[in-house]
């Protein structure tokens, strides 16, 4: 019997978990990546797979989903964060905090451990090949983010201070977002995150870059900058056509609070391939599983934008007595005040639009055809209030 085959463009988390999910469940996913290699874009860095807006566990996430934990994946519960003026705080959590990841293409790397999984199930991979029309009856779309809601600069290096993560909260290193360094077994990454300003992004990192060796100190060899955006504007509907399935950041399902979007990127995937192989909604399902969350990390990041240098030292001095994981994890609920920020939020972030091709019958991965709603028309490049969030 013939498998159905089911194209993924983009081999990203999203598109490698849906590829892990399609081939266990019998059909025939290809995997088209534009690179020649998987986690091109990234050089060993260092991310957090987080673990603090919902009740399950990292680890608890994974196996219901299926995946397993042949990637590095180390979880943190101590660290320390430096407000505005160099003050430190330190942080115990009562569970980890996050788990430590690396992308890239190394073999410790959550996108080649994804892979592998993805291999051994079936699933069929196609390198250096950019899709620019779709090819088959079902399309998943996994192209990464469009337009960038905040920007990242670093460097990932080599040292000999012990393992450790640290944060940093201060307009002058990252206008309304924040800087980090995790230390793994001698490699470290160090970046800024901005969600104001890119055209500074560089000169953010530089300043970042002084404070940390002012409070840290740690020597740093064979350095290699990197750079990166991420896309929180939610893009409704998620399906088009009943044919193009979007997922991870190509949908804006992502944090807007900090930008921690891998749960997102992976559950999404996951999401769609379920709704393929079961003859499920997908757009019900994500509304059900993801959007909630996404909606209050919405509404979190309208309170953080008005902290300010003297916010942070208030809301530091706060987290130093309670548990950091908890507090987080209410902050992530529901509520009918969130509902109320997230409106703002949306206002305050909204979404681009891509234009679209005009066909009459189009197949294309790009554009918006299909995918206009009250806010928008399908034929302008336009910004809409409609549907920001993540």
């Amino acid at each position: 019997m013939n498998r159905q085959e089911v194209h993924i463009v983009g081999a990203g988390p999203s598109g490698l978990a849906a590829a892990l999910y399609l081939a266990r469940a019998g059909l025939k996913p290809v995997v088209f990546e534009q690179a020649h290699d998987i986690g091109a874009r990234f050089h060993g860095d260092f991310q957090g797979l987080e673990n603090w807006s919902t009740g399950e566990e990292v680890t608890e996430m994974l196996a219901a989903l299926g995946i397993e934990r042949n990637f590095r994946c180390v979880p943190n519960d101590t660290g320390a964060v430096f407000g505005p003026s160099g003050q430190r705080t330190d942080l115990n959590t009562e569970r980890p905090l996050f788990y430590l990841v690396e992308r890239g293409n190394g073999p410790a790397s959550l996108d080649r451990g994804l892979k592998r999984q993805a291999e051994k199930a079936g699933a069929e991979f196609r390198f250096g090949v950019r899709m620019e029309e779709a090819q088959a009856d079902k399309v998943i779309v996994a192209t990464g983010p469009r337009t960038p809601s905040a920007v990242a600069r670093g460097l990932v290096f080599e040292t000999s201070h012990p393992d450790g993560f640290y944060a940093f909260l201060g307009d002058h290193l990252a206008p309304q977002g924040y800087a980090y360094m995790l230390v793994h077994e001698g490699r470290a990454t160090l970046a800024t995150c901005l969600f104001e300003e890119f055209d500074r992004a560089q000169s953010h990192f530089e300043q970042t870059l002084r404070t940390a060796l002012d409070v840290i100190e740690f020597d740093i060899h064979a350095p290699q900058s990197f750079g990166g955006y991420v896309d929180f504007g939610l893009r409704r509907p998620w399906t088009r056509n009943d044919r193009f399935y979007y997922v991870g950041e190509r949908a804006g399902l992502q944090d807007a609070l900090w930008g921690f979007g891998l749960r997102y990127a992976l559950r999404s995937g996951m999401l769609a391939a379920r709704a393929i192989a079961m003859g499920e909604d997908y757009g019900a399902l994500v509304e059900e599983h993801l959007v909630g969350r996404l909606k209050s990390s919405l509404a979190n990041r309208v309170l953080f934008n008005r902290l300010g240098n003297h916010g942070y030292g208030w809301a530091l001095q706060r987290l130093s007595s309670v548990d950091v994981v908890s507090l987080l994890q209410r902050h992530h609920q529901p509520s009918s005040a969130k509902d109320v920020l997230y409106d703002i939020g949306r206002r305050l972030h909204p979404t681009r639009r891509e234009r679209a091709c005009g066909k009459e019958t189009c197949s294309c991965l790009w554009c918006e055809c299909g995918a206009a709603d009250d806010h928008t028309s399908p034929c302008e490049d336009v910004r809409t209030a409609g549907e920001s969030a993540s």
